[in-house]
């Protein structure tokens, strides 16, 4: 029931027996002891409570307990014991024990108000017996268990004070010192601040705001076993009515066990950030305890009156001036400013932010904030593209001159379909920030139920190309809500994560686990945490490679008798074991000068420990591109693998002759048979082109009249079978071996502008590229507005080039927005509302491009779609 009407029950019952009173302490036990001055009725003093209200005050202004003029005051909160109906009710909840024969009690009352659903019970006690401690405790009566002892040791609330010689009187306890009210607590963090120390104590002040989505929660890692947590006391102020928000101070207090040292952390982070990863604030107590854990001392440096804040700009919106790739390298390092006016925030954010956006975030601050605060600003540019948007302040600190600023960019599980430039924002009074120079530390952290899987090559340290690799046959289990590409990020609730192994032979192509380390995991609680997969290149069992290139135009290079390439074995592999086989397979085709210059070394006695493999053919292209790759060997071959670029892209004026050679040691050959295969020549015709990509593209599709010359040429990816991550591998290599330019992304400015005429019904966009004043005129059909169009002029065309793209949209409630430009595409986005209008429309797309932009022959717009629900 609710207290207002309980309340009226107590009172009711009470008047049945005594008069009715203002107050309830003539229902309730109370003494008639006084000392001699009050025994004539002299008033009580004034600070003592003697009603509902002066106990509220009491318990806002001195916690439960007061000392003053020779006596104890100790304000209880009390409740009413809820029992059957019919019976007496009446029955306050706790019970008062006392140390016997210390001190008399002088005064002993409960006040209760209708609109309350608690009442206080105010006791006071003066004239000691005799000196020594004096202890008070709240015992709970309402329980039942008779086995549970009833004494201090389960008191709800304890006191202690001292009798001293004359006899005056000293409270011991904790909250002698340790504020437990509204009051107090001001006072205390005034005087002492935020986090303080005190004896053997650490004291935090916090002050939490209720009904809001962030909350103080301590985030300390450890303690080391110098600490632990003592105690902690509310001091909310105490109202008739519970508060529906408002401030709610407390006090945490951490006691010194051992000497050693400590970092003890409250974070202000969001209520629903179950990591504790998204602080705004941070308190920090660096403790030291010392002399047998009986004092304690802070280190100094810790900054504890700083407040962040960032603000998150996507690279493909407009409010960012250098957008999509160009912000990667526009952007590619982190600046700081420290503001201490609006024009120094706006003379560094108007480098990455349009006018109207820096001017946007500029009006957040007033000069007003600027007489007393200054604002340290740093920038981040999401190097994950697209996996950072939130941050967390991890602490702030000075030394030797310097401050710094130890932030956490969150990595997510999931890429967004935007990656950010972030502004990141620190607070500080004005009157305090006296550092030379700010350090930004980036210390990231994963998201919850994150783990990040990364490969890493342990010679070079650098991630390992996994474009090609299939993660459920790598890792044996099929992987869900995987996210990346080396780095990958999986979001999965499980712990399996701390076991995860791989199988090798999916692995790239030459890679095996490295044998000293070949997994580390760091567990970092709350289900995330790396795993790294340290990777090395494969023995290739001490065979070594070199290869020499010699120009057709050589002179003297050839016998007499094989003068010409047409009669070089073209692509003919060899086995030597000797230096006559040597002479009578290879050497008979070349002069005695090039028998010197290029087969000088293998002699008899190389021969003794060693197998020369051989191969030589003609390349047109340059043969800038031709190399050996790697080497497979089994108990009936050695494969050596090359790379050599068909002439699809680039003949050069000069042929080229490659001889290819392999030293095999002895100890490891097997009279295997020697083959040099050229990677991804699935046709058969010795070397890497377009051709090869179609053929591979028709045996995958299935296609009866396509076979492959050697599957294992266009094994690619070196797993065994044959499918689209091939198809994808064989692709890259040759634009790497042709060196074929890939797709440019360029910077753009836009219009979108809607025409003023008839649409043809034609739902296929058009493209027109404008490269002067006169070319405007003739493909540009419009009404437009003169000054929408007068800046492309003869003097605008001198150093740009126009794409126009015109749309016809069944609505003209569509909306139009390029999310990239690339020298072969553009993306445009569509958004389209929930309820759209019925008119069709006609929109011209301008994009303003560099005159040094190169667009692709086969260039093509695509689209993607916003939906408006």
């Amino acid at each position: 029931m609710k207290f207002k009407k309980f309340a009226a029950a107590v009172i009711a019952a009470a008047t049945a027996i005594i008069p009715l009173s203002s107050d309830i302490s003539a229902a309730l036990p109370s003494s008639a002891v006084y000392a001699a001055e009050y025994a004539t009725g002299a008033a009580l003093p004034e600070w003592i409570p003697q009603s509902f209200e002066s106990a509220l005050d009491f318990r806002n202004t001195y916690g439960a307990t007061h000392v003053q003029d020779g006596l104890i005051c100790i304000v209880f909160r009390e409740q009413y014991e809820k029992v059957p109906e019919g019976e007496p009710q009446g029955v306050l909840r706790y019970d008062i024990r006392t140390t016997e024969d210390m001190m008399n009690e002088l005064f002993h009352k409960t006040y209760a108000d209708e609109n309350s659903r608690d009442c206080y019970e105010v006791v006071v006690y003066y004239a000691p017996q005799k000196q020594g401690n004096f202890e008070v405790a709240l015992v709970d009566t309402w329980l039942k268990s008779s086995e549970l002892d009833l004494g201090y040791n389960h008191a709800i609330a304890h006191y202690s004070f001292s009798i001293g010689e004359e006899n005056e009187i000293t409270e011991t306890d904790i909250y002698s010192w340790l504020p437990d009210s509204y009051t107090e607590f001001y006072d205390y963090a005034e005087k002492n601040g935020s986090v303080s120390a005190k004896d053997e104590f650490v004291v935090f002040c916090i002050n939490d705001t209720a009904g809001i989505r962030y909350q103080w929660e301590e985030t300390s890692d450890n303690y080391n076993g110098a600490f632990s947590h003592y105690i902690s006391s509310y001091c909310s102020r105490e109202t008739t009515k519970q508060a529906a928000g408002g401030k709610t101070p407390h006090m945490e207090v951490y006691k010194a066990l051992t000497d050693g040292n400590s970092i003890i952390k409250w974070s202000f982070v969001p209520s629903d950030d179950n990591q504790k990863l998204q602080a705004s604030k941070n308190l920090i107590a660096d403790a030291i305890a010392s002399d047998n854990a009986s004092k304690v001392t802070l280190l100094k440096g810790v900054i504890n009156n700083a407040e962040f804040s960032y603000k998150n700009y996507s690279l493909y919106g407009t409010e960012v001036r250098a957008t999509g790739e160009d912000a990667y390298f526009t952007y590619d390092e982190s600046k700081y400013v420290v503001a201490k006016s609006q024009l120094d925030l706006y003379e560094f954010l108007t480098f990455y932010l349009n006018d109207d956006a820096a001017k946007e975030f500029v009006s957040q601050y007033s000069e007003e904030f600027f007489e007393k605060n200054v604002l340290i600003v740093n920038t981040y540019l999401d190097k994950y593209r697209g996996y950072v948007s939130n941050f967390g302040l991890d602490r702030v600190y000075f030394r030797d001159s310097f401050l710094y600023v130890d932030y956490m960019p969150i990595i997510n599980g999931n890429q967004s379909r935007t990656s950010y430039l972030s502004i990141l924002q620190l607070t500080m009074p004005k009157d305090e920030f006296t550092y030379g120079n700010v350090e930004w530390e980036c210390k990231e952290a994963l998201a919850d139920n994150v783990k990040r899987i990364t490969f890493i090559d342990e010679d070079t340290g650098k991630l390992v190309d996994m474009n090609n690799v299939d993660l459920s046959k790598l890792f044996g289990i099929e992987m869900k809500n995987v996210d990346g590409q080396n780095p990958y990020y999986w979001e999965v609730i499980t712990a399996e994560w701390l076991d995860l192994n791989i199988d090798e032979k999916y692995l790239p192509y030459g890679y095996e686990l490295s044998k000293e380390k070949p997994r580390e995991v760091i567990n970092n609680g709350n289900n995330t945490g790396d795993i790294t997969f340290w990777l090395r290149k494969k023995e290739t069992g001490d065979i070594k490679y070199a290869i020499d290139k010699y120009s057709a135009t050589t002179r003297n290079m050839f016998s007499s008798d094989h003068g010409t390439f047409a009669q070089f074995p073209q692509n003919k592999s060899f086995v030597i074991t000797s230096s006559a086989e040597l002479s009578e397979t290879v050497l008979k085709y070349f002069s005695e000068e090039y028998q010197e210059k290029i087969f000088c070394s293998y002699d008899d006695i190389f021969f003794k420990n060693n197998v020369l493999l051989l191969n030589m053919f003609i390349d047109s292209t340059g043969g800038d591109k031709v190399k050996i790759n790697d080497n497979a060997s089994s108990d009936d071959n050695i494969i050596i693998f090359y790379t050599k670029p068909a002439p699809d892209f680039r003949v050069c004026n000069t042929d080229y002759l490659f001889v290819l050679q392999a030293a095999v040691p002895k100890s490891n050959y097997k009279a295997q048979k020697a083959e040099f295969k050229c990677m991804g020549d699935a046709n058969g015709d010795g070397d890497l082109g377009i051709a090869d990509i179609v053929t591979l593209q028709k045996w995958l599709n299935g296609s009866s009249d396509t076979k492959l010359a050697d599957w294992k040429a266009a094994d690619l990816c070196r797993d065994g079978s044959l499918d689209i991550f091939d198809l994808v591998a064989m692709r890259k290599l040759i634009i790497d071996v042709h060196n074929l330019d890939p797709p440019v992304k360029y910077y753009f400015e836009a219009q979108y502008l809607r025409g003023n005429r008839t649409p043809s019904g034609s739902r296929e966009p058009v493209i027109n590229i404008i490269t002067s004043a006169g070319e405007m005129k003739k493909k540009v059909q419009t009404s437009y507005r003169a000054e929408e169009l007068e800046k492309y002029n003869d003097e605008w065309f001198s150093t740009h080039k126009l794409m126009v793209i015109s749309l016809e949209e069944g609505s003209g409630s569509i909306r139009h927005g390029i999310t990239e430009f690339y020298s072969d595409h553009v993306t445009i986005n569509r958004t389209i509302p929930d309820v759209m209008t019925a008119d069709m429309a006609v929109w011209d797309i301008f994009i303003e491009l560099d005159k040094d932009a190169r667009i692709s022959n086969d260039f093509t717009v695509k689209f993607t779609e916003t939906k408006l629900y």
